[in-house]
């Protein structure tokens, strides 16, 4: 079956939606006694948390915020705080079945992180705007993520955008000679990676996602072009590729290796792709061996490379 035509979704079997909920209720737990114990510091020692920020923030230069005069916004701040407390606390008993108050949530520590940025940007430059911008930003995301994480159903094919990256990406691991020819076999080992994440669940699925938006948007932002990983020719994707496994940024070479790696579960069990390539369970083992003998040594990434084949 072919990508574009998997588009029903399937259910998620019991065990996986079991940890699903375990996971989330945990999550949503630690969420609601954390918002609960700052509302009752902000209410407690209001003027003592701005200059405990205060604090932090003249360490990097951050003129320091005043203190309010009344207590009106500090009603009002609690009140958010109590009513987030709450959802939190709500969704910890059942994720799933009351996934919908994960919005609302989401909405609210949105709202809240970019009002802090337009004040930090237009009033003036206190940490306390920054600071709060950057935590709410991350729990409004973590809010929308466990909401897409905790539907019924695990979303069919990847998106139509993420599947031609992992299909450009597998055309630059298995190009050939100058990276000017597609394999044929490239969309066979793409659907395959796509079916062994679909069986991992809808956070695997998603988080995959995520990481092929990642090395699709990379040209933007270390290469200087304007142009995403698979509009670029063939040639200059596995460049972009090689220089990300040897990126001393973790996160990029890491990228690299994911990608990779799953690619490479499924393209080389293939006795006749390992053949055409001249990669055969000797090279393979070799590499592997000297990768693990790096790691005894304490080095770290990207692995070691055996003699080139030709």
């Amino acid at each position: 079956m072919s990508l574009e035509s998997r588009t029903m979704s399937r259910e998620v079997a019991p065990e996986s939606r079991a940890v699903i909920d375990a996971v989330l209720g945990w999550v949503y737990t630690v969420l609601a006694w954390t918002f609960g114990v700052v509302g009752f510091v902000f209410f407690a020692f209001p003027d003592g948390t701005i200059d405990a920020l205060n604090a932090v923030g003249s360490w990097f230069g951050f003129p320091r915020a005043p203190h309010l005069a009344h207590r009106f916004w500090l009603s009002l701040g609690v009140a958010y705080m109590a009513t987030v407390t709450a959802l939190a606390a709500f969704i910890s008993r059942a994720p799933t079945e009351r996934r919908l108050l994960m919005l609302p949530l989401a909405i609210g520590k949105a709202t809240s992180s970019l009002t802090c940025l337009w004040f930090f940007i237009f009033h003036d430059h206190y940490f306390v705007y920054l600071a709060n911008f950057l935590v709410d930003a991350s729990l409004a995301f973590l809010a929308w993520g466990t909401y897409r994480a905790s539907e019924p159903n695990v979303p069919g094919p990847l998106s139509a955008r993420a599947r031609r990256t992992l299909v450009a990406i597998g055309e630059a691991l298995l190009a050939s000679g100058a990276g000017a020819n597609q394999h044929p076999e490239v969309m066979k080992f793409a659907e395959a990676v796509e079916a062994q994440l679909q069986a991992q669940g809808p956070l695997a699925l998603r988080g995959f996602e995520w990481l092929l938006l990642f090395v699709e948007t990379s040209p933007f932002w270390f290469h200087a072009t304007a142009r995403a990983f698979s509009e670029l020719p063939v040639a200059s994707r596995v460049r972009i590729l090689e220089a990300m496994e040897r990126s001393r940024c973790t996160v990029r070479r890491q990228a690299a290796h994911a990608v990779k790696l799953l690619f490479g579960l499924h393209a080389y069990s293939d006795p006749a792709l390992r053949a055409e390539l001249g990669v055969d369970d000797d090279w393979l083992a070799t590499r592997l061996q000297l990768a693990r003998e790096r790691r005894e040594r304490g080095e770290k990434g990207p692995f070691p490379e055996p003699v080139p084949v030709d």
